[in-house]
């Protein structure tokens, strides 16, 4: 028996311990998307001899079943999702008999209840972390810092390749997107600006003018994430690198424009000089050059964030990369069983043609 099986708390609380070891055997599974749980269970069910359309759960109802508050639980879908996760069957009666036997002490408190409960004594508030979960909190602010400093690390390296290769892109928010979306907005902005500050010894005293960019694509990168949901998450994302994009290169043309006349030496100026030409507007020119760049440079950078996330997804949570990966997960599935039925279907055609 696994050590998720250990009963906690009291019998009231026991659909929340539950739902607690089933999050964490989804994770040690390998993070399992709950798309790639419901297909698991449609193919367990086609094979106990449902149909298959009427075999794979409702996406909403496999999740549900991770969601911790519930006050009803069915135990049957607990057997298939862990058997979906590498439970076998014996493994997955047991779990059902935990969530029967939940049921039954949860009825059995009900009825021992007071009729006029006294409220509870109140408790004092306990201090979470958000970005890591419920767990201790210096060593939660312990992984914010390393990872901070990590980001910092990422930005100034981006910040030193271009310099030294002469790279048309930018590739010095890496770290400020990863700090953002993982640890919230303002920390984005701590991360950008310690980046353009520190900057300045790579290379000149336009760096620090340029920590408004940073700060810029840290906040809408931080409250962005915060909206996307499940549902089209990926499109969203890309969305979002599209308008950080955006709010990056007007906040740069500006500052390019007023401060230094368009030019300070970085290599995607070539682009701009060919432009201006054409249009004699330098404003114009600055933000279309600027614009063109800085959309290859955030699409990348978004998608190394995601890459990254799912790197650490282990050591801490974001609900973006979750959404996201479900999200792709989803898409994938589609196009296979999309590809699969064209193919089925044309090769239904050569056979009649033949026959």
């Amino acid at each position: 028996m696994s050590h998720h099986m250990e009963s906690r708390g009291v019998p009231t609380e026991a659909f929340d311990a539950i739902a607690r070891d089933l999050q964490a055997l989804r994770i040690e599974a390998g993070d399992v998307p709950y798309a790639e749980i419901v297909r698991r269970i449609g193919k367990l069910r086609e094979r106990a001899g449902v149909g298959a359309a009427a075999a794979r759960p409702a996406r909403t109802t496999v999740y549900d079943a991770f969601r911790l508050g519930r006050t009803r639980i069915n135990a049957k879908l607990v057997g298939e999702i862990v058997q979906a996760l590498g439970c076998s069957p014996e493994e997955a009666e047991t779990w059902e008999r935990r969530c029967l036997q939940a049921r039954l002490d949860q009825s059995a408190a009900k009825q021992r209840e007071p009729a006029n409960p006294q409220p509870a004594p109140t408790e004092p508030p306990v201090q979470i972390v958000a970005a890591i979960g419920p767990a201790d909190t210096v060593a939660s602010r312990r992984r914010i810092y390393i990872l901070l400093a990590a980001c910092l690390l990422m930005n100034l390296a981006g910040f030193w390749l271009v310099d030294a290769a002469g790279l048309r892109l930018y590739l010095d928010m890496v770290g400020t997107a990863l700090a953002a979306i993982a640890c919230g907005p303002w920390a984005g902005v701590l991360v950008g600006l310690a980046t353009n500050v520190i900057g300045l010894s790579i290379t000149d005293s336009s760096a620090a003018a340029f920590g408004l960019v940073n700060m810029t694509g840290a906040l809408v990168w931080g409250y962005g994430a915060k909206l996307i949901r499940r549902n089209s998450a990926l499109p969203q994302y890309v969305l979002l690198n599209v308008v950080v994009a955006v709010a990056c290169s007007v906040v740069s043309s500006i500052i390019l424009v007023l401060l230094f006349g368009g030019i300070t030496g970085h290599a995607s100026e070539t682009t701009m000089q060919s432009i201006l030409a054409s249009t004699s507007s330098l404003g114009v020119a600055v933000f279309e050059s600027n614009l063109m760049y800085s959309l290859v440079d955030k699409l990348l950078t978004g998608f190394i964030v995601i890459a990254l996330l799912g790197m650490v997804k282990d050591w801490i949570h974001v609900p973006v990369y979750g959404h996201v990966a479900e999200h792709a997960m989803d898409s994938l599935d589609r196009t296979y069983r999309l590809a699969n039925a064209g193919f089925g279907s044309g090769s239904n055609r050569r056979g009649r043609a033949l026959g």
